[in-house]
């Protein structure tokens, strides 16, 4: 049966990343640029969400959302 959780369990993050180790899955996702959670604890794994996964398995752009208006048209040319 499929997860259907809203955050990657330990066993599918260790698939994802190759390794056990949380400071390794960590090292991988910020190799990636993946948008994840770090561990509060020594021990716990990064937390990742499903959507972000399918997202970015599927080829979706998780590209993040502007935060101000773009002015590089002020560029000279």
């Amino acid at each position: 049966m499929p997860e259907t959780g809203i955050l990657l369990t330990r066993t599918q993050l260790e698939e994802l990343t190759g390794t056990k180790q949380p400071a390794r899955m960590a090292a991988w996702l910020d190799q990636r640029h993946w948008v994840y959670e770090p561990p509060a604890r020594r021990g716990e794994i990064p937390r990742v969400s499903r959507q972000h996964f399918e997202a970015r398995m599927s080829g979706k752009s998780t590209a993040p959302r502007r935060n101000g208006p773009r002015l590089d048209f002020l560029a000279a040319r």
